[in-house]
């Protein structure tokens, strides 16, 4: 459940709580208080009229004593005779609804009289006893009571497990990894998207460590070859022909060098940069160009190359110099494998849904099972002799995934390799595109 949620029940139920024992409170003790404080006030109260009665007993000015007496003591005082009538009446009922009433008997001129007192309990005088006191103190130690609850509560619930989280970031500094939660609130979810991130810069780690040690040796195999090459070269006891030839070795080896270094350039420089220029293009154009960067030239090699496009009127929303980039290196990945036969690549483009499917397929000799999934990790080669390998398609999976696509590799049914780019479709407005 949400915090967003847990913590306004949490109040509610604190609510609740309160009510309840309060009204607990109320009715095991302070009911049986209030009970026992009516009690006394009506003993003292018929006490009093008893004595009042005594007090008037044949008296003739009964009722001059009865008005004084109410006056000084704010009483209602009846007299009824032995008919029912009643036969004085003093003192104004105020409206109060707690009142206690008491009653007596007195005589005058042979005749019975029945003395009925009743006297209004004000707010004020009830107030002022201990019991709404108690109950005053009662709710401080409930309130009381629940805040540290909550307390407890929250610092179990919320305050650790941030604590806990804060410790596992200084741990993973030391090389402790963060463990995933079972909590599904904001703070589960913070710590699950922690461990993610984690795994992820672990991932980075491994990356770059196979960066490294692929490049060292790369550069490695044929720098060797180089300094075996100009060893002879210093004996000076070498033919023309030979010499030559060392030469040329030692210059196409520097050139692999040269090429790996300028390839390991553009792969940090696609990193550094803040972003893609990306620019509205539709279908038809794009494949326009792609036709003619490299038709003539696949041409001239002996390659057949082909563009096939089913929806020439889509827009996508890319960045056009990368894109191409990203052709071009899957097509000259694609020229390094083909076997004897004819080579042919062709390029295929069709929409699927909300965006548009590139297709490019191949008839070379293909990637295994295990590979496919592989060969668009840096430096990955699928030559067991370890060749060079490049960042070449870890660099197309880059730039596709920056403008928002995605790119998987499949083996074709003629034993070749289709590169599979996916890019959603932008809707025409009134904005440039090309």
């Amino acid at each position: 459940m949400s915090i967003k949620i847990k913590l306004p029940l949490l109040v509610l139920i604190a609510f609740l709580i309160n009510i309840l024992l309060l009204y607990g409170y109320y009715n095991f003790f302070l009911s049986k208080e209030i009970s026992q404080y009516n009690s006394r006030m009506q003993v003292q109260l018929q006490t009093e009229v008893d004595q009042i009665s005594k007090g008037i007993d044949n008296r003739q000015d009964f009722s001059q004593v009865l008005q004084n007496i109410s006056q000084a003591k704010k009483l209602i005082i009846r007299v009824i005779d032995e008919s029912g009538l009643m036969v004085f009446h003093v003192g104004n009922d105020t409206g109060v609804n707690m009142e206690i009433n008491a009653s007596s008997l007195f005589h005058n001129d042979n005749h019975i009289y029945l003395l009925k007192v009743t006297q209004p309990l004000s707010l004020k005088k009830i107030s002022s006893y201990y019991v709404v006191w108690n109950l005053f103190i009662t709710e401080i130690f409930i309130i009381c009571f629940i805040l540290l609850l909550i307390t407890i509560i929250i610092y179990f619930n919320y305050v650790k497990p941030i604590i806990s989280l804060q410790k596992s970031m200084e741990g993973y500094k030391d090389g402790i990894h963060p463990q995933n939660v079972i909590r599904k609130d904001e703070i589960g979810l913070l710590q699950s998207r922690f461990v993610k991130l984690t795994e992820k810069i672990e991932k980075e780690k491994q990356k770059q460590h196979l960066i490294i040690a692929s490049i060292s040796h790369d550069i490695k195999t044929p720098l060797t070859s180089i300094m075996g090459f100009t060893e002879r070269l210093k004996k000076n006891m070498l033919p023309v022909d030979k010499y030559e030839q060392y030469i040329d070795i030692i210059y196409n080896k520097s050139v692999s060098i040269n090429n790996l270094i300028e390839e390991f350039d553009e792969y940090l420089n696609l990193h550094m940069q803040s972003g893609l220029k990306q620019q509205r293009v539709s279908v038809e154009k794009f494949c326009a160009i792609l036709k003619s960067d490299y038709e003539m030239e696949l041409t001239e090699r002996g390659v057949v190359f082909s563009v096939n496009v089913s929806c020439p009127n889509e827009i996508l929303f890319i960045d056009i110099a990368k894109m191409r980039r990203v052709f071009g290196n899957i097509i000259s990945n694609s020229l390094k494998h083909f076997s004897l036969k004819e080579p042919c690549v062709a390029v295929f483009c069709s929409r699927q849904g909300n965006a548009v499917i590139f297709s490019i397929e191949d008839n070379g000799t293909g990637v295994s099972r295990e590979g496919i999934q592989k060969i668009f990790d840096p430096f990955y080669t699928s030559d067991k002799s370890r060749s060079v390998a490049g960042l070449g398609l870890s660099i197309c999976k880059e730039i596709v995934e920056g403008c928002g696509g995605k790119i998987w590799a499949e083996n074709n049914e003629s034993g070749g390799t289709s590169i599979k780019i996916s890019l959603s479709l932008q809707s025409m407005d009134n904005e440039y595109f090309i």
